[in-house]
């Protein structure tokens, strides 16, 4: 992207009248060189993040919303959920996320939010003591957390940032880290038809909810080697998502040096589940080139081969009941 020189940026800088006194003409001058330039040149200032606030259910919930400075009509929207202790704006940027939409070509961008979970200690400022949470459904929960409807805040903030940007609601995904994985794991089955497909990374739990998705929902699951909690129970996350999709029997496929890659398929609603497992990493999302793989750009090639059949109704949230043995069901 083209960028306009500093001075013509600032207001009433840039152009100046001899002599002193107030320049109001020659502000008006600069002001409308600029919007000339954008029209012709197709120049946009960058867009930095920003926070935003919601109220659900009588609660306010923070989201960081980032938008690139050149948007096509009807772009995909990133969920980034934060691990334990994080926060979304820190996931948003620290993982990749606001680079890869903001280097992404014209008619490819993309917008990206990360919403913050639930402070365990409400009373408390965040810290290593007192972290933000997934309210993800599992028995474990902080007493706190638990009572957060984080499924109605993921819901609320698509609708708000419907409202701010202009997205395509048949192409919103959300990728999650550690609680963030779990939360996700959980998003899946409940909203699943609003969701294009889910990225879910350092899982340590998946609580089956009382219903099945609505609609097959397409999965990328994966985990560090050295990530014991993860790993002890990547089978059983893999399972129920072969189950809850039926989907045909896993088969191992070519994957990049020290990556295992499973692949269940075809399923139901040509949906699909895949399992990556990268050798001699611990809990993290990895990031770097030196790395077996980058998450981010893995989880955004995964998302971009999926998109939902329509524009989701507002009513969606649950499927019918199960139709197969909840025996087979890993808890």
């Amino acid at each position: 992207m083209a960028l306009l020189p500093e001075a013509l940026l600032t207001p009433g800088i840039g152009v100046q009248r001899e002599g002193g006194g107030d320049g109001a003409p020659f502000r008006h001058m600069t002001r409308t060189l600029l919007l000339l330039l954008i029209a012709v040149l197709g120049i946009a200032p960058a867009h930095a993040g920003e926070m935003h606030r919601i109220n659900v259910n009588g609660v306010e919930r923070s989201y960081y919303l980032h938008v690139p400075a050149r948007l096509q009509r009807g772009a995909p929207l990133v969920i980034m959920l934060h691990g334990t202790g994080e926060a979304g704006e820190y996931v948003v940027a620290g993982y990749g996320w606001q680079y890869l939409a903001d280097s992404r070509k014209n008619n490819d961008t993309l917008v990206v939010a990360g919403p913050d979970g639930t402070l365990v200690y409400p009373d408390r400022p965040q810290s290593r003591d007192n972290s933000r949470v997934w309210n993800s459904g599992g028995p474990d929960i902080p007493p706190n957390v638990a009572k957060s409807d984080d499924v109605g805040f993921i819901v609320a903030m698509i609708a708000d940032i419907a409202r701010i940007a202009d997205i395509d609601r048949r192409q919103v995904y959300v990728a999650g880290f550690s609680s963030g994985g779990n939360m996700a794991n959980r998003l899946g089955q409940e909203i699943g038809g609003r969701l294009a497909a889910i990225s879910a990374s350092g899982s340590t739990t998946m609580e089956l909810r009382a219903r099945p998705p609505s609609r097959g929902v397409p999965i990328l699951i994966s985990a560090g080697s050295l990530d014991q909690i993860a790993m002890g129970v990547l089978p059983t996350i893999v399972t129920n998502w072969r189950i809850l999709n039926h989907c045909a029997a896993a088969q191992m496929v070519p994957a990049p040096t020290n990556v295992t890659l499973e692949v269940s398929r075809p399923c139901r609603d040509n949906s699909e589940v895949r399992s990556l497992v990268m050798q001699g990493v611990d809990h993290k999302w990895t990031t770097s080139t030196n790395e077996p793989i980058r998450l981010t750009n893995e989880s955004w090639d995964f998302f971009q081969r999926f998109r939902l059949p329509a524009i989701p109704r507002e009513t969606d949230r649950l499927g019918a009941l199960p139709s197969l043995d909840d025996g087979q069901l890993g808890r």
